[in-house]
């Protein structure tokens, strides 16, 4: 249930809030969507499903033409369609308008980039090793995701810095570290760079939303909801940490990488505890967080007990299992109870005002 909801059903248990005003309520805190939301979100909708199925649609183009067109034709196409893109974009920039627009412009303009790197590796044959491609791509929209500021744009460059990343690990090795640390320091490496992303989106993002959100005087309630692109670097970043704690498992390690490995684990609970339970609750981050540890305690309960691979050790784990996540269920929903009764807002309904 959202708060508004919540609100708004205390207050007529209470008696604070006359039943006959309550659909003003609800359409005051924006309880149900009215028609212009609706009509915003399916403008918003159409205008990025199109952009995406336009740029899709020059890619396959290409592939499905591939023998009957020169490679000629094909530069040609994709040239053409990043020139029209940023002209698009310059022209709109001059009037000022059309935010969504341009920032879309600059997202089409950023996958042809990647096109055009590719259909040039595989004309030309360069031979180059597949994470220089992303590496590169990354690198040449870099003004143009700083220039957007549009999350999505943002999560691309992200991906494309993870995928760098990921492939460069794959055909290169630290001259430095001994094999059994290579794996250590490549996971690490991603989680780190995927943590700092995440407290940039927390910093620069959320920071923004909440100066771009205007509260009317008369509601006053948190708003703890973050934006879709957050919620995705949070489980990058979930992901990648969860892993660096369960590597050491699987190899025999000293126990300095091991303790490590579990001291920068137990580093980032920390973070997500205070970050999204202390300072502001966050339900789905702090899910994120539960599933992290049931999955670091499952992995190393089953080294500990499934030496033999016998029928206790597997009852055990599975109660173990079954008891964890009862344990995370009941505190999240714990907390949501909680957050929504310190959370009741000051409304002023019919010009009367009641706490």
């Amino acid at each position: 249930m959202t708060q508004p909801r919540r609100t708004i059903e205390q207050l007529l248990k209470q008696g604070a809030l006359p039943l006959s005003h309550a659909d003003v309520a609800a359409t005051h805190l924006e309880v149900y969507p009215t028609k212009q939301t609706w009509l915003a979100f399916f403008d918003k909708a159409l205008l990025v499903i199109g952009a995406v199925a336009l740029v899709l649609s020059l890619v396959f183009f290409i592939a499905y033409n591939w023998i009957n067109m020169g490679k000629m034709g094909k530069f040609a196409l994709v040239e053409g369609a990043l020139v029209i893109s940023i002209a698009l974009y310059v022209a709109l920039s001059f009037r000022q308008r059309f935010q969504l627009v341009r920032q879309l412009l600059l997202l089409i303009a950023s996958v042809i980039t990647g096109s055009l790197l590719a259909l040039f590796g595989q004309v030309y044959q360069t031979g180059a090793d597949t994470w220089q491609l992303f590496f590169g791509w990354a690198i040449l929209i870099t003004p143009w995701v700083l220039i957007a500021r549009f999350p999505a744009l943002w999560l691309l460059w992200l991906g494309l810095v993870n995928a760098s990343l990921i492939l460069y690990f794959n055909v290169a090795d630290f001259a430095f570290a001994n094999y059994l640390y290579q794996g250590i320091l490549q996971i690490g490496i991603l989680a780190a760079v995927n943590f700092v992303a995440l407290n940039l989106w927390l910093f620069f993002i959320e920071n923004k939303r909440s100066s771009q959100t205007s509260i009317p005087e008369s509601v006053s309630y948190t708003k703890v909801d973050l934006h879709w692109s957050t919620y995705v670097v949070g489980l990058l970043s979930t992901y990648f940490i969860t892993h660096l704690a369960i590597i050491t498992i699987f190899d025999s390690i000293d126990i300095l990488s091991l303790s490590i490995t579990l001291v920068l684990w137990a580093s980032w609970c920390a973070f997500m505890l205070w970050r999204f339970y202390r300072s502001s609750i966050n339900l789905l981050m702090l899910t994120y967080l539960c599933g992290s540890v049931i999955a670091v305690v499952m992995f190393w309960a089953g080294r500990l007990l499934l030496g033999n691979f016998d029928a206790g050790s597997f009852l055990v784990l599975a109660l173990l299992l079954i008891g964890m996540s009862s344990a995370a269920v009941v505190w999240l929903r714990k907390i949501a109870r909680l957050n929504n009764e310190n959370n009741v807002p000051h409304t002023v309904v019919g010009g009367d005002s009641h706490e």
